[in-house]
């Protein structure tokens, strides 16, 4: 769906006639126009459009991002959800083919450090990762200072834990929660991602029984308090009530943390749940 086509969608729903949906911002027959797909916009217009009618923009740009996303980002964001559909499924034969045809077709660095990593945490075989491929990864992050607000390399760090020792992981989180701890606006898309880094993280900890390491000093209460206090919204239930898990798992509290899995399954997150490590 094109620009003008998805505000003569939203307008529609709205009840609004063109002269009202365009009201201040820009003339009706030019609106005219852009609706039928005959004249572009400004984005400084489209803004203004989207603001005055209080149109939320997610809805909007999920509305025409297949028109406007590039045919090998399109393949991309499709490998992307048969990734996660594996990992859910915790479905290796899944995962391993889907690895072979990102590394085949994809042309995204990082979609395909992603996929092997990812593989080979699932067959359990580290020759998978070499020495060459985690200095590469690592690299990303010291030559980008900005890390925290790419979403690439938000998903880099998520899928790649396991290889990163427990320092340099540590070090990591503390910048993240720094970050967070200043008054920055966030999106929910970008709270969501650090919710899902945050995830990662407690159950990369978890198997590596580092909580219970005295020497080093982890993140795991820091972290678990601003999932916390981020998760204030409905939206990310799901994310507190892990973190409320972990930390039962860490506590080595196994009855409370069943309980959780059982209210949780009663509750109709089975599917969401299968991927925590098991009580």
């Amino acid at each position: 769906m094109k620009i003008g086509e998805a505000l003569r969608k939203i307008r529609l729903k709205l009840g609004l006639s063109q002269a009202k949906m365009c009201e201040g911002i820009v003339q009706r027959p030019f609106y005219a126009l852009v609706e039928s797909s005959k004249s572009g916009i400004s984005a400084e217009s489209l803004m203004m459009l989207l603001i005055k009618h209080k149109i939320d923009i997610n809805y909007f740009f999920e509305l025409i991002s297949e028109t406007y996303t590039p045919d090998d980002e399109k393949l991309n964001q499709t490998f992307q959800k048969e990734m996660n559909s594996a990992v859910l499924s915790k479905d290796i034969t899944l995962m391993s083919r889907i690895c072979t045809a990102i590394l085949q077709s994809s042309n995204d660095e990082i979609l395909k450090f992603r996929a092997i990593v990812t593989t080979s945490y699932f067959l359990d075989d580290v020759n998978l990762i070499n020495n060459q491929l985690k200095l590469s990864i690592f690299k990303k992050f010291d030559e980008n200072e900005q890390w925290i607000y790419s979403p690439d390399l938000l998903r880099l760090l998520a899928n790649t834990m396991p290889i990163w020792d427990q320092e340099a992981l540590d070090f990591l989180m503390e910048r993240l929660l720094k970050t967070l701890e200043k008054d920055e606006k966030f999106s929910e898309l970008m709270v969501e991602r650090y919710l899902r880094m945050f995830e990662n993280y407690l159950m990369v900890c978890y198997h590596r029984k580092a909580y219970k390491i005295k020497e080093i000093h982890i993140c795991i209460d820091e972290v678990i308090q601003t999932i916390l206090r981020l998760t204030s919204s409905l939206h990310f239930m799901i994310y507190r009530f892990n973190a409320y898990y972990m930390h039962a798992l860490f506590m080595e509290n196994k009855e409370k943390a069943k309980k959780i899995l059982v209210i949780l399954g009663q509750m109709g997150y089975s599917e969401l749940i299968a991927s925590w490590p098991v009580v």
